[in-house]
């Protein structure tokens, strides 16, 4: 762009120098189209707004920017995306992108597939639309980016182009795969829920099952001080025993201890194993719990 507005001076400068008003004409015409181009393409882009509609495939509930989905592994979500020209003149030319993060479609190890079109090269008439509409396939777990939308457009003559991003990227949540452990028994000889123990390995501090006279070596924490005053005597408190079992699952996350030949498979086989435990205990109505030494996704991405 610059170096023809560069050759609009050389034509005019020219014209003056040799007095030929058919070559100061050709320059004032010229600098004319290049503004008009330039005008025209931001005008263009300008003008045009996009909104991102999400849908769950076989769901009738669709949800916008403002909210999120929350899917299975094997889930499709149908993504439409509506570009609409508010403007009063037409735009010739623009390429528009649903834009994909590039490790999400990866060939080798994908993330997403994607079917139908996401990208397109469109003309909108004054206050007219496009649909762009395409469907997603979530093959991992993870917090997966959709989005933004991006544009490109410029004058017919291809001079001057400008460059748009429309909307926010959207992020779709997909839980790990649960595996039901049908053929492997974790608590066969243990009760469904609380367990009745005949030995107090573990005591309640907010259950008080009743007092009794202090004995040497309670700690002053167990006094009843309300039953001292009353009696003269001191008095501790005898608290309920919790009988509470679960388990805590501890999944590894670091890099260092997955082999990159077997990556990400191997990492994600972990994953499977660690949820598919925790919802085998949970099912049994017993407390569970999940450490990983990682970071969460969502946090990492939206601090970007």
């Amino acid at each position: 762009m610059v170096r023809w507005f560069f050759g609009v001076v050389i034509l005019l400068l020219a014209g003056w120098a040799i007095e030929s008003s058919l070559l100061v004409y050709a320059g004032y015409v010229l600098g004319g189209l290049l503004l008009a181009a330039r005008w025209l393409a931001r005008a263009g882009v300008d003008s045009l707004s996009a909104v991102r509609i999400l849908k769950c495939a076989g769901s009738r509930d669709e949800t916008t920017d403002h909210d999120g989905l929350a899917l299975e592994i094997g889930e499709r979500v149908v993504v439409r995306v509506v570009i609409r020209n508010e403007g009063t003149m037409p735009v010739s030319w623009v390429l528009i992108e649903d834009a994909l993060p590039g490790g999400s479609t990866d060939r080798r190890f994908p993330k997403l597939e994607v079917k139908g079109r996401r990208l397109a090269i469109e003309s909108i008439r004054a206050d007219g639309e496009i649909l762009l509409k395409y469907t997603i396939v979530c093959l991992e777990r993870g917090f997966h980016q959709i989005g933004p939308v991006v544009l490109e457009s410029g004058d017919l003559f291809g001079m001057h182009r400008q460059f748009r991003i429309l909307t926010d990227p959207k992020f779709i949540l997909v839980y790990p795969r649960v595996v039901p452990l049908t053929g492997y028994d974790i608590v066969s000889r243990r009760p469904i829920g609380d367990v009745r123990m005949t030995h107090k390995l573990f005591e309640d501090p907010t259950r008080i099952a009743g007092v009794r006279e202090y004995q040497y070596g309670d700690p002053l924490s167990r006094v009843h001080w309300k039953a001292t005053a009353r009696t003269g005597s001191l008095h501790c408190k005898v608290l309920e025993p919790s009988t509470l079992s679960g388990i805590t699952v501890l999944l590894d996350f670091y890099a260092a201890d997955y082999h990159q030949q077997g990556e990400p498979i191997r990492s994600e086989l972990a994953v499977t194993v660690a949820v598919s435990l925790v919802h085998a205990v949970y099912l049994l109505g017993q407390q569970v719990g999940l450490i990983i030494n990682a970071r969460d996704a969502a946090e990492r991405i939206l601090r970007r």
